[in-house]
Parts: C-alpha cells; sequence; structure tokens
C-alpha cells in the first residue's frame, strides 16, 4: 500500500498542493518553519484521522480560511482508494472514500495506515504513564478493533465505580453493592490487559531485536508489563484483579477513586537492566521509540499483508552513519522522511529516493 497522490487546500501554511509519490523513499528537504512537518501530517491525519501534532483539528486550518481539506489516492492491493477529509472550523469534519462519505470506522478502507515518529514521541519512553498506555492501546486497536470495545466497557464500568466510591463516604451503606461493580471491572478489565500483553509481546521481541542491530549487539533492550496485579498467569487475571480490589477497597473509599487496575499500569524500558526513562541517554531514548515504530510497522504488516507509509520526521540529525544506513536498509514499502541537510542521507540512500524541496510552503 503506498500514497500515490496527494492534494491539500488550505492545510497548514500550505495554500494548494497537488504531488505525485512514488513507492518507496520519499525526502522532504529544507530549512526550519517551511512546512517539511506539515506534509507529514497532512499523510498521517489522512490516513488515520488522528491529530500528530495539534490539540483541536481545527488548528490544521490555514490562518482566517473556513475551511482545509486533504486528499489522496492510495494504491492498495485491492485496488485504488481515493480518500478526502475536510476540515471546518465552526462543525465536524467529513470525511469521504471515493464519491461516498462515510460516518463510521468500520467503514473505511482497512488497508489504510500509518505510522510517524516525531521528537515528540519521546513522551512514550520520558512521559506519564498514561503516555505509554496509550501508546500500546492504539498499537492494539489497529490489529484488534475489537479492543476498543473492551476499553470502552471498561472506562464505563470505572466510571461507575469511582462514583459509588465517593458516594460510600456519606452512605456507607453503598458499600455492599461495590461487589457487582467489581466483577464487572474485573471481567472487562482482564480481557483488555490479555489483549495488550499479547500485542506488547509481539512488539517487545522485534523491538529489542531492532535496538540490538542498531547498537551492533553492544547493549539490549528489555520491555516489560508494569502492574500490581498479577499477570504470570493470563486466565488466572480476572481473579487476582477481583483480590486486589478488595484488598485496597478501604483505600479507594478513602481517596475516591479506583487505585488498581489496568488504567494504573505501566511500561518499563530497560537497557541493560536500567531503566531508560532515567538513566538513557537522549539518543537512546530516541533510538527505542525507533524501534517500537518499527516494530509496530512489522505487526501491521504481519497482520494485514501490506506494510503501512512510514513517517521520520527529523529522525537523521541525532543518529550516526550506521545507524542511518540500518533505517534505510530496512525500508521495502514507502517511506516519507524530513531533513534540513541532504548530506546526512547517505549517498546511495539518496540517489535512489524521490527529493522534494519545501520551501514557504510549496515544492520546488
Amino acid at each position: 500500500m503506498y500514497l500515490a497522490n496527494l492534494r491539500l487546500y488550505d492545510f497548514r501554511n500550505f495554500p494548494e498542493l497537488d504531488v505525485t509519490f512514488e513507492n518507496g523513499i520519499n525526502v522532504f528537504y529544507g530549512d526550519n518553519a517551511q512546512g517539511k512537518t506539515n506534509l507529514l501530517e497532512a499523510i498521517y491525519f489522512l490516513s488515520t484521522l488522528r491529530l500528530a501534532r495539534a490539540f483541536r483539528e481545527q488548528e490544521l486550518v490555514r490562518h482566517e480560511k473556513p475551511l482545509a481539506f486533504v486528499k489522496g489516492m492510495f494504491s492498495t492491493a485491492a485496488g485504488p482508494v481515493s480518500r478526502q477529509v475536510t476540515v471546518y472550523r465552526d462543525r465536524k469534519k467529513t470525511v469521504q472514500e471515493g464519491e461516498t462519505v462515510k460516518t463510521k470506522w468500520s467503514e473505511l478502507s482497512p488497508s489504510i495506515c500509518a505510522i510517524y515518529f516525531s521528537p515528540d514521541d519521546m513522551d512514550i519512553i520520558k512521559g506519564q504513564p498514561s503516555d505509554r498506555r496509550r501508546f500500546i492501546d492504539n498499537i492494539v486497536y489497529q490489529v484488534r478493533p475489537a479492543f476498543y470495545k473492551f476499553l470502552q466497557q471498561y472506562q464505563r464500568v470505572l466510571l461507575q465505580r469511582n462514583m459509588l466510591l465517593k458516594a460510600v463516604k456519606s452512605k456507607p451503606n453503598l458499600a455492599r453493592t461495590l461487589d457487582s461493580w467489581d466483577e464487572q471491572l474485573s471481567e472487562f478489565g482482564a480481557q483488555l490487559m490479555r489483549v495488550r500483553l499479547k500485542v506488547l509481546k509481539q512488539i517487545s521481541a522485534m523491538a529489542e531485536n531492532y535496538f540490538s542491530d542498531f547498537t551492533n549487539y553492544k547493549q539490549s533492550l528489555k520491555i516489560n508489563y508494569k502492574s500490581e496485579i498479577d499477570i504470570s498467569n493470563p486466565m488466572a487475571i480476572k481473579e487476582d484483579f477481583k483480590k486486589k480490589l478488595a484488598a485496597c477497597r478501604e483505600k479507594d473509599v478513602q481517596r475516591g477513586y479506583t487505585t488498581v487496575g489496568p488504567h494504573r499500569d505501566d511500561i518499563d524500558f530497560l537497557i541493560e537492566g536500567k531503566l531508560a526513562k532515567y538513566y538513557g541517554s537522549q539518543g537512546q531514548q530516541r533510538l527505542i521509540v525507533l524501534c517500537l515504530k518499527f516494530a509496530q510497522r512489522n505487526l501491521l504488516y504481519n497482520e494485514r499483508g501490506e506494510y503501512p507509509i512510514l513517517l521520520l520526521d527529523d529522525v537523521m540529525s541525532e543518529l550516526d552513519i550506521h545507524r542511518r544506513q540500518l533505517i534505510f536498509e530496512q525500508q521495502n514499502h514507502q517511506v516519507f522522511i524530513t531533513t534540513t541537510d541532504l548530506k546526512l542521507l547517505p549517498e546511495y540512500i539518496s540517489k535512489r529516493s524521490s527529493l522534494y524541496c519545501v520551501e514557504a510552503g510549496a515544492l520546488r
């Protein structure tokens, strides 16, 4: 699967753009603040309907314009797919494939997908546990769409249980109703955790191998799922979760929220046995994220039979030449990469890449 054509209209700093791409390596180069990252953002938004950088979709619309659209023609194993996403300042976006407006994610072509790497992804390593949970949950959702149902059910029950915990303070007799909520929470939570653990195991094995390759087998990476619930036996997670809820009930009532469960879990990244978020250098942390993205790409290929588009924003500046070469040797599908300096690209790579100079919201 690859993006054959991209059209933009009043998207970020691009008044208008119509460009054709090749299946392979495509490089956007030029000075900072010219629009290189905006192009990656447009491709990611079109492919996933998710925001890469903005907090609100309206931020994608060019200054003082009423709307923006991004349109692409994708080549997939099932045939060409045309998709357009239009963002309005005053109402919800519309998504169209072919001539039909789509209102549900399930109606969209499942082949179209992209993976984005940017400097902001360092939060996966250095940020809060919620950043790491969000990362793994997004991957799980890509390969196991039913996971979203478990997550919604869990969050709904968690909200109800937390409301009840607050009410118990003033009405202690309500405590007896917590048992039914604990039963539901442990059931949905166990389903959620089992899927998380299965996908993380697959991702971890690949990411750890990539890390060894990138460090020339001089350093090792270990990725562990961290929970107060016993995860050694996936089929016994529910029962242990119930026990933990019962043991923490008094504390939960005092605090007014649920203190144990998959909504509190974390992921540890260890280099040579030490936590990367505390002891890893910025280069090592960045490398872990890159390995995770490559692993995510391979997992999606294994599940779908087509590689996702890989978007690499400013990945070259902090990697030595050995690691740069390894990045491109891994690619046998469509990749978009940004750089301020073409000299950072290995010469044999730049010769077989499609090069686009980005200047003031236009391609030169």
